[in-house]
């Protein structure tokens, strides 16, 4: 598109505004931000409504991107007749543009924050037309005090944490959490910060203490954090405040002096704490400072979380660096961190922090209450078992145990969720390696054992303690592990759910029982008919071979016939649970194609008591 197109697009737009006139009046043409990139024209306007925010005629500039009516369109407050505060649904108004035209703080006009019951259009004539408008609802909202209200799920202001692309903070809270920090008084002390992987480099608290070194709280962290060395952790000072830091409505500070002015507010004083914790940090490294405060779900109502703001603090005086007159003692160093490093003017360097905790993580998907509570052993590792385990795990499964022996082949590769560097390894261990580290939370154990009997005390046991665990899922495929756990009578009932795929995964057998001792005669009978169909239609001689050397067939399916399978058994198992049914119930899925697949149908089911 030439420049030409561009400008007709462009005023076909603005000359859409006209209907607004005289609420909104133009004062100025399209022009063109070279530095920006960006095209902007200059308005002005009009609400009914004195407030101490912006004048009853204020003026904007918006601005979009050449590709409009793709791209940006955002509406900037103008730097002298606008507003110079930050407000609830805008972004930091802080900083000035490098035109010196407008403040940052565009308003925060998207469906999510006013009335979604008119979406947004991406025509030439109707995008701008109605940013504009929602700009005066905006504006309407703001001078009555109305931005917000109680229904409305509550928004923290807007960091200014851009520029730290390869750092980031995460922190677990949530409600139980938050009752255990209510029940602390300690407000403020060294946390030690871990770190994970770089690149981004992640930062996260494990242990907070007082200034005196005992310990306040313990963040609970999966198998995969809890295992970093410890070489690696530094102290960092913490913060815990009573509301979320901001001045000027709903601007958050900028400046150490500003960030001393509002905890000051709150009857903290950062500087008297950094100079009592000094000692832990005169290292040359660079720490962390953490910035604790309650914020509620919805607006207005009680506090639920704590949530956690990280900035960098600048490297505090140590070895040689005393200033003149001074001893090499922390009289010293203190004298010229406050007169050369923690300067009243300094920017804060805001890092980008997150709330990792389970409920967070999880709010895209997770398995049902009754499931997430259980305690579950699932044997076999292979490309069924690994597919379903992944898929709990990733559901918010994370009390979760693997049992199997075998070693992980470059011929697992092709279906299996493992790769090239577990090849050679104990298949269990290397397949919970990698769920721990798919969440932050996940415990996943291996058990390296086989499924075995053992006599004891007059009874049969099995060498793994199936008593400890509420599910039994067994992805073996083979009738031995099945028959082992029909020779064990347990203390109490259990869910035993058997899960297996037919030649090339296109049925799916699921048997699912819950009692204090199994029988799978009833399922094995069930499912014969299909079975033995399965066996005729085999030609031996066209299965895939295990490698050069005595003949071993290979079991054949595609990785996504498998990972079919593992969601429709996951999907069964969890309705099971949830339903605290009792019966044995026994179900064989079948993969229908015409032209088309279609799905994987249930084709036959069996219930008894």
């Amino acid at each position: 598109m030439n420049e030409d197109e561009v400008i007709q697009r462009l005023k076909l737009a603005r000359r859409e505004l006209d209907s607004l006139f005289p609420a909104v009046q133009m004062l100025d043409d399209w022009k063109y931000d070279n530095s920006n990139k960006l095209w902007y024209y200059h308005i002005s306007i009009s609400v009914e409504t004195e407030n101490r925010y912006f004048p009853i005629t204020s003026q904007w500039y918006v601005v979009v991107e050449p590709t409009y009516p793709q791209g940006k369109v955002k509406i900037f407050p103008d730097i002298d007749n606008s507003i110079t505060t930050t407000l609830y649904h805008q972004a930091n108004n802080y900083f000035i543009s490098k035109n010196g035209l407008w403040r940052s703080g565009s308003l925060c006009v998207d469906v999510n924050t006013l009335s979604s019951h008119n979406p947004e259009p991406f025509s030439v004539e109707g995008r701008m037309l109605f940013h504009v408008q929602r700009a005066i609802e905006w504006l309407k909202l703001a001078a009555n005090d109305s931005l917000v209200n109680r229904n409305e799920l509550f928004e923290l202001p807007e960091f200014n944490d851009k520029n730290f692309l390869n750092c980031q903070f995460a922190f677990s809270e949530d409600t139980v959490t938050f009752m255990q920090w209510e029940d602390t008084d300690c407000r403020y002390g060294m946390v030690d910060i871990d770190c994970y992987k770089s690149k981004p480099t992640v930062f996260y608290p494990k242990t907070f203490y007082s200034l005196d070194n005992k310990p306040v709280h313990y963040s609970h962290w999966g198998t995969a954090l809890e295992k970093q060395n410890s070489d690696r952790i530094i102290k960092s000072p913490w913060v815990l405040l009573k509301s979320v830091p901001v001045l000027y409505d709903w601007q958050v500070p900028e400046t150490l002096e500003e960030l001393q002015k509002v905890c000051k507010s709150q009857g903290c004083d950062i500087k008297a704490i950094l100079k009592e914790g000094s000692r832990y940090l005169r290292d040359g490294m660079p720490h962390l400072f953490l910035l604790g405060f309650p914020i509620p779900k919805y607006w207005f109502q009680e506090n639920e979380i704590i949530y956690w703001k990280a900035f960098l603090l600048p490297t505090l005086s140590y070895g040689h660096q005393i200033p003149k007159g001074f001893r090499k003692n922390e009289k010293g160093y203190w004298h010229r961190d406050v007169t050369e490093v923690l300067k009243t003017n300094r920017r804060i360097d805001w890092i980008l922090s997150e709330n990792w905790s389970q409920e967070e993580i999880s709010q895209r998907g997770k398995m049902s209450k009754a499931m997430l509570r259980k305690r579950i052993l699932l044997i076999g590792a292979g490309c069924i078992g690994a597919s379903m385990a992944e898929i709990l795990v990733r559901s918010g499964i994370y009390n979760l145990s693997i049992a199997d022996s075998d070693i992980f082949k470059v011929g697992n590769l092709s279906r299996h969720t493992l790769n090239l560097n577990s090849i050679g390894s104990d298949k269990c261990t290397s397949l919970c390696s990698h769920l721990n580290t798919i969440t932050p939370h996940a415990e996943i154990k291996p058990i390296t054992n086989q499924l075995l009997l053992n006599f004891e005390n007059s009874a049969l046991h099995t060498n793994i303690d199936i008593e400890s665990f509420d599910i039994i899922i067994d992805c073996t495929g083979e009738d031995s592990v099945l028959n082992t756990l029909c020779s064990i009578e347990l203390k109490r009932p259990h869910c035993l759910i058997s899960v297996s795929v037919g030649f090339g995964a296109k049925k799916l057998y699921i048997n699912m029982q819950n009692n204090t001792n199994y029988s799978f005669d009833e399922f094995y009978k069930f499912i014969s008919p299909y079975t033995e169909a399965d066996l005729k239609e085999i030609d031996e001689n066209s299965l895939p071979r295990d490698g050069i050397g005595c003949w071993h067939p290979t079991f054949p399916a595609r990785s996504d016939d498998v990972w079919m399978a593992a969601s429709i058994a996951v999907k069964n198992i969890e309705k099971y649970i949830s339903k605290e049914e009792t019966k044995q119930v026994s179900l064989i899925y079948k993969q229908q194609e015409n032209d088309y697949y279609e799905d994987y149908s249930l084709i036959d089911k069996c219930e008894s008591d």
